[in-house]
């Protein structure tokens, strides 16, 4: 709880004030699953450079997802009565905050290696869509469903959508009107899934401890750790 502060001023830094998550949304994040809240800091500083936030989930869930508020919703429980990772394989991403790229990259490969060693296989999330608002203003009428599936060169043409397919979400699950509150995005969204890289060797990691996983992850960037497929 002591890095609510922090978490605040990084929420500022990336977010809009209507996008921005609150002290109370925080500390229910942190009561709920204390375990799949994550923080990337400055070795020399200890300033918070980014966060992750998730809760398990099933992947029933998201046949027929609801907008991002349903999709994030603890549903007022205490942990134990949610989904636990011996009844599922899957989470959701609630939140991904970074202010330096490099710092995202190690949070990110550490978040892998530590949801393989926790038995997770597959990461759903909500993204906005911010190239949607120019593309329809250039083609009035235009699928949004079509452009978010849109590629160029294999890649998908949205910036965030792109994005997160270097980062290993590349299966879109649904596109949904009236997601979350984002102008650039005419306030869509698409839900994506990934795969937990490297999960073949799940049950290596299980015994590999989490110091070692820290160690791993430091080196993320010229390891390549790849995305999930």
């Amino acid at each position: 709880m002591d890095d609510i502060p922090a978490l605040l001023a990084l929420e500022r830094r990336q977010w809009t004030a209507e996008q921005a998550a609150g002290p109370a949304e925080f500390r229910e994040r942190i009561e709920a699953h204390p375990d799949l809240c994550g923080g990337a800091f400055c070795a020399r500083t200890g300033e918070l450079l980014g966060s992750v936030f998730a809760k398990p989930t099933h992947d029933a869930e998201w046949t027929d997802p609801g907008n991002w508020a349903q999709s994030a919703s603890l549903d007022a429980q205490p942990a134990g009565k949610l989904p636990q990772q011996k009844r599922t394989r899957c989470m959701f991403g609630i939140s991904l905050t970074s202010v330096e790229p490099g710092a995202a990259v190690q949070l990110l490969a550490f978040y892998y290696l530590y949801l393989l060693k926790r038995g997770y296989t597959e990461i759903f999330l909500g993204s906005p869509m911010p190239g949607l608002k120019r593309h329809l203003q250039r083609h009035p009428g235009a699928c949004v469903e079509a452009y978010a599936r849109a590629t160029r060169s294999g890649l998908p043409v949205d910036p965030q959508l792109r994005y997160y397919h270097g980062k290993g979400w590349r299966e879109i699950v649904a596109v949904r009107e009236n997601y979350f509150p984002h102008e650039d995005s005419c306030d869509y969204g698409a839900i994506l899934k990934a795969k937990v890289p490297l999960r073949h060797l799940a049950l290596l990691f299980k015994l590999v401890p989490v110091s070692a996983l820290r160690m791993i992850s430091a080196l993320a960037p010229r390891l390549a750790i790849p995305a999930g497929r």
